[in-house]
């Protein structure tokens, strides 16, 4: 998927510009994909149940072509519609946050997941939405 067809997806999730400022520019260089033990994996617009993010899920990238192996990323998962998306008043409770994530040494493109170089800032705290709160984005 082309940066700018991560950018329309985002737009039409309202994740820009509620979430990310319009004024920001976003450019996405990377894509990444989020994919669970079980098998199920965080695709653009799909839906997950809790009972399938229970466990803290492994972190796959495709990272441009000039990335340096010591480059090091942070990955932040929140939920901007906490407690539910017509009262966000959580808005961004945070989920999971976890810093020094290193591409794996075969290749950006790689089969393998990202390193984790450090424990968690914000261990994983898979999505709960309460009840009757319709639908959440993360």
């Amino acid at each position: 998927m082309s940066s700018s067809q991560l950018v329309a997806v985002l737009q039409k999730e309202d994740v820009i510009p509620e979430v990310v400022p319009e004024d920001l520019h976003f450019a996405p260089l990377i894509s990444f994909k989020i994919a669970w033990s079980n098998g199920k994996q965080a695709n653009l617009g799909n839906f997950l149940t809790r009972d399938d993010t229970l466990e803290e899920p492994e972190i796959y990238f495709t990272s441009p072509s000039s990335s340096s192996h010591t480059a090091s990323y942070t990955l932040v998962m929140t939920d901007p519609d906490a407690p539910s998306r017509k009262e966000p008043k959580y808005r961004q409770f945070r989920h999971w946050v976890i810093t020094g994530l290193k591409v794996p040494t075969q290749g950006a493109e790689s089969s393998e997941p990202l390193i984790k170089t450090k424990a968690s800032t914000t261990p994983y705290r898979p999505p709960g939405p309460p009840p009757g709160s319709e639908v959440h984005r993360y």
